[in-house]
């Protein structure tokens, strides 16, 4: 288990190094607000020691530590499957440590919706689980 990064934000966490120009598109397309004027209070993270590692891996990575030792109850990971994937896939992990809820992707503009409802205790991450698609991505409600 790693520690989880101090920042202000929700972290997104750059795992995947691969290709600089779809980082880079990927951190527009989060901070764009919606049509409402609505932000993702995000923060980028780039995490070399994730460099590498599959889902599982990943997912593994994180300690179940919100809110007893860390200030947000998810943590964004922007992996290889993220990266190379069409509609670039942001894998959510839960990092609730009273609930086990399995990890699920959403596309970019998803972080928004998941990272503000989640930060004022408005839905549960279940909610956003619940709503994926077939394929496990959350394209919103």
């Amino acid at each position: 288990m790693a520690n989880l990064p101090e920042t202000r934000g929700c972290p997104v966490v750059r795992a995947d190094f691969s290709d600089d120009r779809s980082w880079q598109r990927l951190k527009m397309e989060i901070t764009t607000s919606t049509e409402e004027g609505f932000g993702a209070n995000v923060e980028f993270v780039e995490d070399h020691t994730l460099l590498d590692l599959d889902e599982h891996a990943i997912i593994d990575h994180y300690p179940r530590a919100y809110p007893h030792r860390y200030e947000h109850p998810v943590v964004f990971v922007v992996d290889t499957v993220a990266l190379s994937e069409p509609e670039h896939p942001i894998l959510v992990i839960n990092l609730n440590a009273g609930v086990a809820v399995r990890p699920f992707r959403t596309t970019p503009r998803g972080v928004q919706s998941i990272e503000n409802n989640l930060s004022i205790s408005n839905m549960d991450f279940v909610e956003f689980t619940n709503a994926t698609g077939a394929d496990g991505i959350f394209r919103g409600f």
